[in-house]
Order: C-alpha cells, then structure tokens, then sequence
C-alpha cells in the first residue's frame, strides 16, 4: 500500500515539475506584458425597443463616457494589438426605465487576438433610462406685423407635402414629452404687400410658453401661406421660378434668388384676386454643379398685366453646392488572392466579403467606376490553412465602419497523376498472292489511353 502511494506521489510530483518547467520556458520565450489604451470610445448594446438613454437633464443623448483600459498579453500578440482591436462595452439588456450603475466589459474585436484586462477606468458607469412616448399636438401660428394701407390680410393656410396639416407628432423622452403643450410658428409680415409664402420650422412649447428640448417633432417644418391683397386693381406678387430636374448626385440647392422680386400686376378685380404668386419660364437644373444664371420671362394669367414700368423678365440665380450627408450602405467584395507561392493551389471561404462603408453621397459615388475587392496577402505562406483578414482599398472620403472581415485560406500543393504505359501491337507480314503483288499489311490499331490515376 505504502509503494503505490509513494509512486502516485512521484508521479504528482514530476507531472508538477514538468509543468512548472514548460510555464517557466514558455514564460521566458514569451513573457507577459502589459499595455495602456487612453481613451477607447465606450459601446452600449441590448438596449430594449422604446428606451432612450438620456442624461441628468433628460436630454436624449448618445454620449458616453470615453475608458481606459490597461490589458495583459504575451509578447507576440503585443505587437499585433491596435486600440480598434479593444472594444468597450456597457450590456444595457434587461434594464428598464431608472438609473443604472452597468459594468464596462472589454473585449477583442478579432477572433486572433486575446488578452486580459487588468485595469478598466472606470470599472462601471451610470446610466439614465427612460420610456420614449409620442402623441399628438396642436399647430399653433403666430402672426406678426401689419399690411400696409390699401391692403387686407386673408386666413392663413397651414400646409405639408401639399395638404392641409393642423397638428405635429412629438416624440421623445416621456417626461418631456408630456410638457409638450403646442408646436409654434411665427411668420412676419410686416408692410408685406404680396402673399406671405414661406416654410417654418415648429418649436415645441409648454403652457408657460418656454421651449423644450430633446423631443422631435414630425414633421418638423410646414409651409405657412397668408394671403395678402390690395383693395384697388393693382396687386404686388412675389415671382417664383418654375425650376424642372434634379442636380447632380451629391448636390442641392442652396438658395433662389429672383431679380426683381416681387412684381405690381394690373387687373380687374376678379383675375387680380385669384393672382398669389407669378411663374416664370422653365429653368432646366439636371446634372447642374455649380451656380446657375438665367433671365427668363414671366407668364402672367388671363387677365392681368404688368404695371406700366415693370419688367416682362426677372433674373434667377440658383446656388449650388456639395451635399455633406455621411451615409452608410453594405456593399460586395470579392476575394483576392495576392502573393501566393509558384506551384501552390488555394481555396478561400467564403469568396465574397460584405462590408459596411461610410461617406458622402458624392465620395459614395465613385465606386461605381471602382468596385471593391477584398485583398488576402499570402506571401510567404506554405501549405496549410489560415485565417487572415482582408484589405479593402478604399477611395478618398470612403471608410470601412467596422474592422475588415477574416476568411479561411487553404493552400495545397497539387497531385501529380500516376503514368500509364501503352502496350505495342505486333504486325505480321503477310506473304505476297500470286500475282506477285504484296498484301496490305494491316493497320495497326493503337491500345486506348488509359486515364491517369491521381
């Protein structure tokens, strides 16, 4: 009994020298070290469906605080390790309407890469939730300024996408939300003496008058129109341009101006009052980049005419500019094997990427003329399998929104078939007739190829 217990106890204890020995070469050759990431952008997920994260005010924000993070990896990996392969998240999931202290948890990006936080400043952060509500509220249109004399005002007609709109959603955190008393307009027509046309942002309002912040208001911007006309048979009407196409991608409309503007129309009273505004020709915009410039006639109804002394032609000049949106879209890339070794074979999984890029409708624009193609370098790489990520090659103003994806690369050496010997058929000749003319021989007829075996 007492020999099989001091053998297991041999046995434990070389199996413990053994591993002491190989922890402490591994340990040599490729020790421990540590790193500092300063200010990593911190990540929230698991937030439910009708929650906003909002601040000690309320206010609905996205912003979060910014961590430090000190990590502990072997050498090697060390040297591969980059801020973006540290992601720092906060798992907002199951968490209702409150405060919250959450945990940061620190994580690799890539599937390469490991490592073990060691200090996470801070450790953990508050968090305010808050039940996102909506409802409906009424438009409410102030109306400043006086007409001049010999002009009247008419009812204001309020108005989105070409209907009629008395009300606006609010939507938001629910405790702001519910302040939410009016969405308020205010159009100005002082000494106006044409139709007040005009679009208006709405600003959500209390009872007390004061505005609130962090709610949106759908649609947030109407078209007001106050009709404004002269008691006698003239009329001052603003010129609006009749403009026809688009710009060119990437490009809108900064501003309209008209010279001169406004225009007095002379009529008889039926045809002057259903004049609110004067056309002009058409003026073609599409594919147009920069700044446009054209004199075009006006066209006045049946029944009117210009004041003596007015212009028959205004000047429209028409402001363009690039359109600085960032948009996102998800895009195919193929894979491309670079680098790779004479005489080896490859298959990659899987053979087209999709990726997330990010720019401006313009920058956008430009991979139409070059597509993506997703880069694998296999130089210096023998046979075997691997898993490496890709490179996209971007054009100015275009990034990837997240870190490149990985594909599984196997490299092989081919098979050589295995030679198949042919085996000769022998010919007899045959002895001449009589009339002494030789016989044919036969034709000999070739043994079929064998196909190789691999």
């Amino acid at each position: 009994m007492s020999s099989i217990r001091a053998t297991l106890l041999r046995v434990a204890l070389s199996l413990g020298l053994g591993f002491a020995l190989w922890a402490f070469v591994s340990f040599s050759q490729n020790p421990e070290e540590s790193v500092t990431f300063p200010d990593l952008p911190l990540e929230s997920t698991g937030l439910e469906d009708g929650l906003l994260i909002v601040d000690s005010s309320g206010l609905p924000t996205q912003a979060l605080p910014q961590v430090d993070v000190t990590l502990v990896t072997d050498r090697r990996q060390l040297a591969q390790l980059r801020p973006v392969d540290v992601r720092a998240v906060i798992d907002l999931t199951d968490l209702g309407p409150g405060d919250h202290i959450v945990p940061v948890n620190v994580r690799p990006t890539r599937n390469n890469i490991s490592f073990t936080p060691r200090v996470v400043d801070p450790a953990s952060v508050p968090i305010r939730l808050e039940q996102r509500s909506a409802r409906i509220v009424p438009i409410d249109l102030q109306v400043q300024g006086n007409v001049p004399f010999s002009f009247e005002r008419g009812e204001p007609r309020i108005s989105f996408g070409g209907q009629p709109i008395d009300s606006v959603q609010v939507s938001g955190p629910l405790s702001r939300v519910e302040r939410v008393s009016v969405a308020k307009a205010t159009a100005n027509i002082e000494q106006l003496r044409a139709t007040y046309l005009a679009p208006l942002s709405l600003t959500a309002i209390d009872v007390g008058g004061q505005a609130i912040e962090g709610v949106q208001l759908t649609p947030a911007t109407v078209t007001v129109e106050i009709p404004i006309n002269p008691v006698v048979g003239l009329k001052l009407v603003p010129v609006a341009p009749q403009v026809l196409g688009l710009p060119a991608p990437g490009y809108g409309v900064t501003g309209v101006t008209v010279s001169p503007p406004l225009i007095t129309v002379a009529g008889s009273s039926g045809p002057l009052d259903a004049v609110d505004v004067l056309r002009t020709g058409p003026i073609d915009l599409s594919g147009a980049r920069s700044r446009l410039e054209q004199t075009v006639p006006i066209i006045f109804p049946e029944g009117t005419s210009p004041r003596e002394g007015e212009p028959a032609e205004v000047r429209v000049v028409i402001d363009l500019a690039p359109v600085a949106l960032p948009l996102q879209i998800q895009l195919p890339a193929p894979v491309v094997i670079n680098g790779l070794a004479p005489g080896l074979q490859f298959s990659v999984t899987p053979q087209i990427v999709e990726v997330t890029v990010a720019g401006t409708s313009q920058a956008l624009a430009t991979l139409n003329q070059a597509p993506l193609r997703a880069v694998v370098d296999a130089s210096g790489l023998g046979a075997g399998g691997y898993q490496l990520p890709v490179r996209i090659a971007l054009p100015e103003g275009v990034r990837l929104v997240d870190p490149p994806p990985t594909v599984q690369l196997v490299l092989s050496l081919p098979l050589a078939p295995t030679p198949v010997e042919e085996t000769p058929v022998p010919t007899t000749p045959a002895p001449p007739d009589e009339s002494g003319e030789p016989t044919p021989e036969p034709e000999t007829t070739p043994t079929p190829d064998t196909t190789p075996t691999p």
